[in-house]
């Protein structure tokens, strides 16, 4: 009985400092990856898409395809060297996914 009294404490606070780290680390989440290179003349156009999701069970549709036409909503000519990076912010049990997009319009 004394051995289990010794331990309750000691479980108790292994559960807090892990509840802590669960909680506590899904605010600093931030992944993130971009492929880019820049070539050639004329104005930059860019844009962001934003969408949420939850429980990474559900995801935004089509951010990327909304990136892409309102880029082409913002050039009159042709777009060359288009660039998407997608990032992904973690808040416990929502995810908040954002499409950057680049391009040169010519």
């Amino acid at each position: 009985m004394k051995k289990v009294l010794m331990q309750t404490p000691v479980i108790a606070l292994w559960l807090t400092v892990s509840w802590m780290c669960v909680v506590l680390s899904g605010c600093v989440t931030l992944k993130s990856s971009a492929i880019s290179e820049r070539s050639g003349g004329g104005q930059s156009a860019t844009t962001e898409a934003g969408d949420y999701g939850i429980l990474h069970l559900t995801s935004p549709d089509d951010l990327t395809q909304t990136a892409s036409s309102q880029l082409v909503s913002k050039c009159q000519g042709k777009l060359t060297d288009v660039q998407t990076e997608l990032t992904m912010r973690e808040w416990i049990i929502i995810q908040w996914y954002v499409v950057s997009a680049t391009a040169v319009c010519q």
